[in-house]
């Protein structure tokens, strides 16, 4: 069991503490399948929790069976309940740090799409329905705001040729303050002036 810390995701760095080499890429290839067989991210991180108690446990010389791992996992995992009867810390395994190395469902979704630039299809699919709805709502605003300038200036309410009307929706970015068109934004996944920064 390697030891460290750094400003990498807690995913990656509990990989490195407990020696967990492959399983960055199997949940890679979980996340990715199709969805009638795919692992979400919940799923995944109850997957990872029960392979760092399994290394822990190896570690200190303990071998146990799955279930009674995954039965162990779920209980250092839920806080409220006891360890009494498993009787781990005398054996040479340190339940507090184990339950603090275990993560939670968006660290797996962190690591997968920022650290592994991971993209799932069906993700991708509904910024695609996403842009389409905004730009169904820019196309009937602007139905709407040419109908009233149309209206205004056949009743000489507004003066001198009807001029076209186009409509979209803006982001402004909390960080940088920049403007950016909303299915631009969403594209891209946030602004993209911060993004080129990075």
């Amino acid at each position: 069991m390697r030891n460290g810390t750094s400003t990498r995701p807690k995913v990656v760095r509990v990989i490195d503490k407990y020696d967990l080499d492959d399983i960055g890429d199997e949940m890679v290839t979980e996340w990715t399948k199709p969805e009638s067989t795919r692992r979400s991210c919940r799923e995944l991180a109850e997957f990872f929790n029960i392979r760092v108690l399994d290394a822990a446990l190896r570690e200190a010389g303990i071998i146990w069976e799955r279930s009674l791992v995954e039965e162990c996992a779920a209980i250092i995992k839920d806080d409220t309940k006891s360890m009494t009867g498993y009787d781990l810390n005398r054996r040479g395994v340190d339940t507090d740090e184990v339950g603090g190395d275990m993560v939670s469902y968006q660290s797996i979704y962190t690591y997968l799409t920022e650290y592994r630039d991971i993209t799932y299809e069906r993700e991708v699919d509904d910024i695609r329905s996403r842009v389409a709805s905004l730009q169904q709502i820019e196309t009937k605003a602007e139905t709407i705001a040419t109908g009233i300038i149309s209206h205004s200036v056949t009743h000489d309410q507004v003066h001198g040729v009807e001029p076209e009307v186009e409509v979209t929706m803006d982001c402004i970015c909390e960080t940088c303050g920049s403007n950016t068109e909303m299915s631009v934004y969403l594209r891209n996944g946030g602004c993209p002036a911060c993004s080129r920064s990075k």
